[in-house]
């Protein structure tokens, strides 16, 4: 996934570093949406000043960096996991904001020490960056024609392609309420400038979620379920991979 896609963490995400994140949020009114996107917020600031003020011999797009931000930086996984730990750095930040309670203090300066050494580690992996950033889809839109399928509640996720293949994140999963006697139809919709098709992606749960499409549909037509089902397929990835690294002054191309 891009940087500018969303944020690379949820709630429960971070319930993996900490098992008592919610609890804490709870008790102490602390939003933890609004955390997860200020740490993204602060982590692509510190990410662009990188890309604008350390790399700029390396940075093949340095010419119109300031205008592309940071659209272009590909989610790593050191970076997801700066963004995790930071979420929770700035949430006991508050907490012992709050009550100065020594425990609260200890969890702030522990995080804020994880957050420290994940972002040395993220410049020193690469910022990645896509040549051609494909956008994470936004839901798709849904009609159904005539059909002979029984009344069935369909999963769906869509997902913008380049014209070199490049398959950006899939949209978050959305529901379609199909009559009996019906087909659904998928259109996605709001194609970013450098699509030139999207991928369907169909389950009967959010668990099962399988590609339909053998080849990607182009921009402005739509997608219709064939009257056997939802058929075997791959399942949704986390959109696209960096096509460079760039690391303090080298560059360094994948693989």
């Amino acid at each position: 996934m891009l940087l500018t896609d969303g944020v690379p963490n949820d709630d429960e995400a971070l319930k993996v570093y900490e098992a008592a994140i919610l609890d804490v949020a709870n008790t102490e009114r602390i939003e933890l949406a609004a955390k997860l996107d200020l740490a993204l917020e602060e982590i692509s600031e510190e990410v662009l000043d990188v890309l604008l003020d350390h790399t700029r011999a390396s940075d093949p797009q340095s010419t119109v960096r300031r205008t592309l931000g940071v659209s272009d930086v590909v989610v790593s996984a050191p970076m997801r996991r700066w963004h995790a730990v930071h979420t929770l750095e700035t949430v006991y930040r508050d907490a012992f904001n709050n009550q100065l309670n020594d425990r609260y203090h200890a969890k702030f300066q522990e995080y804020h020490r994880l957050s420290k050494d994940a972002r040395e580690h993220t410049f020193r992996f690469g910022i990645g960056l896509a040549l051609t950033p494909i956008p994470k889809a936004v839901p798709p839109t849904f009609t159904f024609v005539a059909g002979l399928l029984l009344e069935t509640i369909y999963y769906v996720q869509v997902s913008w392609v380049s014209p070199s293949g490049q398959e950006g994140a899939p949209s978050d999963v959305t529901t379609f309420d199909s009559p009996v006697g019906s087909l659904p139809v998928v259109t996605a919709v709001n194609p970013p400038a450098l699509a030139t098709g999207f991928n369907v992606y169909v389950g009967l749960s959010p668990d099962s979620m399988a590609l339909q499409t053998a080849t990607p549909v182009p921009v402005g037509q739509s997608f219709t379920l064939a009257t056997t089902g939802v058929a075997a397929g791959r399942a949704p990835g986390m959109g696209q991979s960096a096509d460079y690294y760039v690391v303090g002054g080298p560059m360094m191309r994948r693989g």
